[in-house]
């Protein structure tokens, strides 16, 4: 257990560092709640983010809160991980590369009886971070708009089983965490002051998700079929409203006047959403698909909805194990994973709705001496496009995750 614990405090430490070194500007986090992270563990992320109809005692789901219940019935699950992400955004006239490393999840899965599994975690949510300048109708003048901020969630979830074939299962979420936007007018003759408006919302507050997945056996096969439904509804936020005039002194910005401040509680309205999804299985493979869509036309931020669309996603993946139990054949162990998806965003912007395409592929590898495995993913995709003057955005995502595992409870026998 003190060789596990080491692990994962190695990189954790390894994420410490390479976050520090983040250049991002992610010009599409300006709208909603940001940039949504995608919240799917390596293993699932190589096999186009399916996760609907997956179950598998080395993963903790939790996309799917009705999968607790299946994991292993005597040892708990902790897994972690490192996110990272290369994209570069271009558009008819110019382009850019950025890079962004985090922490991709924390969770932990554990029995609590035969037919009763939980599991706890803290994940990101969203990201905010973006900078660009635009012109003004006074030519003297610029426009410049920054953005910061993000929020999390933590999660608490069970599943039972009241049937051989059925389980069901709920999150409880707490979503937190701060947007941050800045808004500028800098005039080129310094004998004018310059305005600043600054908008920060602070996000706390829970919403809940549900899950229902329905299992069999077919010869040597395991079909297993599933769906979600996430509750979206309203959480608590403050918003506070600072404007102000300022100068440069060089780069730095002084203030002069303070003419505007407010504060006020109100509400984020979280999207309502709808997945399904199925999976066949047996000793050597998984083949799993899935759909799923969020009606982001429901949400607002104090009143405001960004005109958001309604988004939807098809993906599709599958995993092959040449022999699970060739211990002195390490490569036969080794689980090759393949997937793709599309999607509808909800990004509408000049007539043109934004699609995401991506194709993943990626390894679990078994660690022999710790009893560890290693997940290994990538994904390249692509975001977007240049017409109307629109950024297209062409990513590749790494992400690495350690799953842990040891003995739960087991009573103690004495001779």
């Amino acid at each position: 257990m003190k060789q596990l614990f080491n692990l994962t405090f190695l990189l954790l430490l390894t994420i410490n560092c390479a976050s520090a070194q983040n250049e991002v500007n992610a010009p599409y986090s300006r709208f909603g709640l940001g940039e949504l992270t995608a919240n799917y563990m390596p293993a699932l992320s190589a096999m186009g983010s399916v996760s609907q109809g997956v179950y598998n005692p080395l993963v903790v789901n939790y996309n799917n809160p009705a999968s607790y219940v299946f994991g292993y019935r005597q040892r708990f699950i902790m897994q972690t991980g490192l996110g990272h992400t290369t994209n570069r955004m271009q558009t008819q006239a110019a382009s850019q590369t950025t890079n962004y490393t985090n922490l991709s999840h924390f969770t932990i899965g554990f029995p609590v009886a035969k037919w009763w599994g939980a599991s706890v975690g803290i994940l990101p949510y969203s990201d905010v971070a973006y900078s660009f300048n635009d012109s003004w109708e006074d030519p003297a003048a610029s426009l410049f708009f920054e953005g910061s901020g993000g929020l999390s969630r933590f999660y608490i979830g069970h599943a039972l089983k009241p049937h051989k074939s059925l389980s069901v299962g709920a999150n409880l979420n707490y979503l937190f965490g701060s947007l941050n936007t800045i808004r500028k007018v800098v005039f080129e003759d310094d004998f004018y002051l310059h305005g600043r408006h600054t908008d920060q919302i602070i996000v706390s507050g829970f919403y809940y998700d549900f899950g229902a997945m329905f299992k069999t056996q077919v010869s040597d096969w395991t079909l297993s079929a599933s769906a979600t439904l996430d509750n979206g509804g309203n959480v608590s936020a403050k918003k506070t409203a600072l404007s102000e005039t300022f100068r440069f002194n060089n780069l730095i910005e002084i203030v002069e006047d303070t003419f505007s401040y407010s504060q006020e509680d109100g509400s984020v309205v979280l999207p309502s959403g709808f997945a399904t999804g199925f999976s066949v299985s047996n000793d050597q493979w998984l083949i799993a698909a899935d759909y799923t869509t969020k009606n982001w036309s429901e949400f607002t931020s104090f009143g405001d909805s960004d005109n958001l669309d309604n988004s939807s996603r098809y993906a599709f993946g599958l995993e092959f194990t040449p022999d699970r139990k060739a211990i002195n054949k390490y490569f036969k162990m080794v689980r090759y994973r393949l997937g793709a998806y599309t999607a509808n965003t909800y990004l509408n912007l000049r007539g043109q709705h934004l699609q995401e395409k991506v194709f993943s592929f990626g390894f679990g590898l078994p660690m022999k001496r710790s009893g560890a495995l290693l997940n290994l993913s990538a994904e390249l995709g692509q975001r977007g496009t240049t017409e109307e003057n629109l950024i297209q955005d062409t990513f590749a995502r790494f992400k690495i995750g350690l799953v842990l595992s040891d003995i739960w409870f087991i009573k103690r026998k004495y001779d």
